[in-house]
């Protein structure tokens, strides 16, 4: 241990002596580990690190699997159905996504919550951080009970650990708070903040078995694998599609995926690609370091013969050329980590608000042991092998002062593989950012079939006891309307049951009066929404053909209805929609709706999802059953000549002012809220883009010391050559191709490495072919441009250079 210390200490003083060299290889070398340890910490908090549940693996989230999609809700009777004939689940839970008004300890607030059967937390196999968690027998209770995540409660509690026991008003309701759920602890729905029980024993949908309104999640059995539950209640699913040929028709089976794998779904892919992303980086970082150490021990060959001569051996120069990269890794690691830690803080701070598990994003104990792990391989790797070259000939080093040419020789074509490798690393990483930044451009450029413009939207949720039926929210509607219009430079305000781009589902099965009867099977459906007269001007979205509706549009009136191109091209190919009726088929079809206008296709879903067929109709003629649904959510669209916060406070009020308890939430601009939906995307992009400049930046630092430090061998070479009669030029130019060859052969070698790995690696962005000539062309040209530049550089230096007084 002593003859380490003593060369470490004498490694540190070499180091010292180049500050120069020294900032630059700790500069890379911590560029490269932070990098690494910022996405290692964000893939290990968000898809490494387990919930925090009993047997974790063990719970998936269960689906209906139906013609049109494989993932939709389940009904109350097939639930019970699957809870009582299943034997391969231990449990079966199920929950619905709410929102609540909180009211008292503060100024009202909309937070989102869920719904839950007594038995979800013991399905799920959570434990309470303080109190207790909710129970079955809380469903039947006469007292109204609710659990509280930990963020809630240091958010808006102060952390008060007499909370378990205290009363708060949820929707007007008081509901006294039984326990606090553990940190790190997320939901399904993962921005959900507060629980209450559900009883589906008294749901009045508890007997109609084409309400499919239920999630579900299950615990599968010990022993039970995937497979074998998903066989099973599919064998399930095709008993039920016998017994209700109507009602399930559509119903095919069961899908069946891991809970956690769903949480984080939208960035599972995102998060392995930038991981792969970054390990080309720190490659090429590692490559330029290691590149730097090759220059700097091969300029020292006499520095390390006279010590040869003196009496050291072969491995004693070894080991201290490994302990100055040791050194220089250390203060790469330590910075690198520092960097890491300020960046995850950052990202909290500032990153996408829907990143799953956010709050976990930390620089833990893990991460630090990555960081240390990354900087002892890289000092064993990039120091290893230069200091491995160095001292590999003996001969060569004890006769160094006059023979250089060999081991400079050898030293030159080890760095010109680094450099290829460097340029091959490079060039995918770049393939990897190209083809993203060109698939969101084309998905950027989508039409969303709303205009942002100056419009505001925020969404409120309504006490379901005081918004019980569709007159008190006609009531609300129309005076929280004529409020919002008082304010000075409103245009326009409406309201929709389902913003665009929220993401949120709401279909509903049709038919058309002038058509028979579609086979159970066949039955089609729509997209259904509720919107006010004024919500289509306000959001924007152009109506193709006849009208929008107005206040005429009454109860008591002709049902009338507004469809979407896609919804008028799919059922009247080739004929205008306007003017034909359709039905509403929940126990029964409704009376005839008339179609009258056709408006532009919106993204409800996605900016890349396919366009829906979309039905709206007007407030006034909403179907009853659904007020339930549109008090607990609600979205209103505000259109003004007024700045977005100014207009933000003033819509609050308007809120408070028709409703004191009722608080706005999400308020953002329809341009955040098109920003929003891509911003995954957006994210992977701009950190590709990042990832890619440093690439490039160290592949043109590797090639120009590469390049300098060959002038530098070559400069009696060129010397005599130049005394021989050849020009400037012509040296300049042999120079050149020698150098750049390694750069071709990298460029090659990426680009091959690319064709064959991209899909894997980067996945097909939007539109966009993984393997696009263009994109392949742009980034080859592009590499051997860097090359170029960086290679003309020092080889114009050395042509400048006398050769008479070199050759003296």
């Amino acid at each position: 241990m002593t003859s380490v210390a003593v060369d470490l200490r004498h490694a540190a003083r070499i180091v010292a002596r180049s500050p120069g060299f020294t900032a630059l290889a700790v500069a890379i070398l911590a560029t490269g580990i932070g990098a690494a340890t910022v996405m290692f910490s964000l893939v290990q908090a968000v898809l490494l690190r387990t919930l925090p549940f009993d047997d974790p693996e063990r719970v998936v989230w269960m689906y209906n699997l139906r013609t049109e999609r494989d993932r939709a809700p389940l009904s109350i009777p097939d639930f019970e159905d699957y809870r009582r004939e299943a034997s391969t689940v231990s449990g079966l839970a199920v929950f619905t996504n709410w929102g609540a008004n909180l009211t008292g300890d503060g100024p009202p607030e909309r937070i989102e919550g869920v719904r839950v059967s007594g038995d979800f937390f013991q399905v799920l196999g959570a434990r309470a951080f303080s109190g207790r968690l909710l129970a079955v027998a809380d469903e039947v209770s006469e007292t109204q009970t609710t659990v509280l995540t930990h963020g809630l409660w240091v958010r808006r509690f102060g952390a008060d650990p007499r909370i378990v026991g205290r009363s708060v008003a949820l929707n007007g309701v008081n509901h006294v708070v039984v326990g606090v759920l553990p940190p790190g602890f997320v939901f399904p729905f993962r921005d959900a903040e507060v629980a209450v029980p559900m009883s589906i024993r008294t749901d009045p949908r508890r007997t109609d078995r084409g309400a499919n309104f239920l999630r579900a999640i299950a615990r599968l059995a010990p022993g039970v694998t995937l497979s074998q539950a998903k066989s099973e209640l599919n064998a399930i699913a095709r008993r039920l599609q016998t017994r209700y040929p109507d009602e399930n028709a559509r119903k095919t089976g069961i899908s069946l995926y891991p809970l956690h794998g769903e949480i984080v779904r939208d960035y599972k892919a995102i998060l392995w690609t930038l991981l792969a992303a970054v390990g080309v980086l720190l490659a090429v970082a590692c490559g330029n370091l290691a590149n730097l150490l090759l220059v700097r021990a091969a300029g020292r060959l006499t520095e390390l013969a006279v010590r040869v001569s003196l009496g050291a051996t072969t491995v004693r120069l070894f080991r201290q050329l490994l302990a100055e990269s040791a050194v220089i890794a250390a203060a790469g690691g330590v910075l690198g980590t520092a960097l890491a830690a300020f960046a995850l803080d950052a990202w909290r701070a500032w990153g996408p608000s829907n990143f799953p598990r956010m709050s976990e994003v930390t620089l833990s104990s893990e991460g630090w042991l990555f960081a240390c792990t990354l900087s002892c391989l890289t000092a064993l790797v990039c120091g290893g092998l230069p200091a491995w070259y160095a001292t590999r000939d003996l001969r060569d080093l004890r006769e160094g002062f006059t023979r250089t040419a060999t081991a400079g020789g050898r030293h030159g074509r080890s760095q010109r593989a680094f450099v290829a490798i460097q340029v091959a690393a490079a060039t995918v990483l770049l393939v990897g950012m190209a083809l993203a930044a060109r698939g969101f451009a084309r998905l950027d450029g989508v039409s969303t079939g709303f205009e942002p413009g100056q419009a505001l939207s925020l969404q409120l949720s309504l006490p379901p006891r005081t918004y019980a039926n569709r007159e008190a929210l006609v009531r609300f509607f129309e005076a929280l309307r004529d409020r919002l219009a008082d304010i000075p430079g409103v245009e326009r305000a409406g309201a929709v049951s389902l913003l665009p781009l929220s993401g949120l589902l709401s279909t509903m099965d049709i038919a058309f009066p002038d058509r028979p009867a579609a086979a159970p099977g066949d039955v089609p459906q729509a997209h259904f929404r509720v919107a006010t007269p004024e919500y289509f001007a306000a959001a924007g979205i152009a109506v193709l053909e006849g009208r929008s509706f107005t206040d005429l549009d009454r109860a008591e009136g002709q049902p009338v209805a507004i469809v979407s191109r896609t919804f008028e091209s799919r059922h009247w190919p080739g004929e205008s929609g306007v003017g034909k009726f359709v039905q509403i088929v929940q126990a029964k079809p409704s009376p005839p709706i008339l179609v009258v206008g056709v408006v532009n296709d919106v993204k409800h879903v996605a900016v890349d999802a396919p366009s829906t067929a979309d039905l709206y109709v007007p407030l006034h003629q909403m179907p009853p059953s659904q007020a339930a649904l549109l008090a607990a959510r609600t979205y209103w669209v505000v259109r003004a000549r007024l700045d977005s916060a100014a207009l933000a406070r003033s819509v609050a009020d308007a809120v408070a002012h028709v409703d004191p308890g009722v608080a706005a939430s999400s308020v953002r601009t329809l341009s955040e809220v098109r920003s929003a939906s891509l911003a995954p995307r957006r994210l992977n992009v701009q950190l590709l883009e990042w990832f890619g400049d440093v690439a490039i930046v160290l592949c043109g630092l590797g090639v120009y010391s590469i390049t300098a430090f060959a002038a530098r061998m070559r400069r009696r070479e060129l010397a005599i050559r130049a005394a021989l009669g050849a020009s400037r030029r012509q040296l300049a130019l042999a120079m050149m191709a020698r150098e750049l060859t390694p750069v071709l052969l990298g460029t090659a070698l990426g680009v091959s490495i690319a064709l064959l790995s991209a899909p894997a690696l980067f996945g097909t962005p939007f539109e966009t072919d993984p393997r696009d000539v263009f994109v392949y062309l742009v980034v080859a040209i592009g590499m051997l441009a860097l090359g170029s530049v960086a290679t003309y550089l020092p080889v114009r230096h050395a042509g400048k250079a006398n050769p008479v007084e070199i050759l003296q």
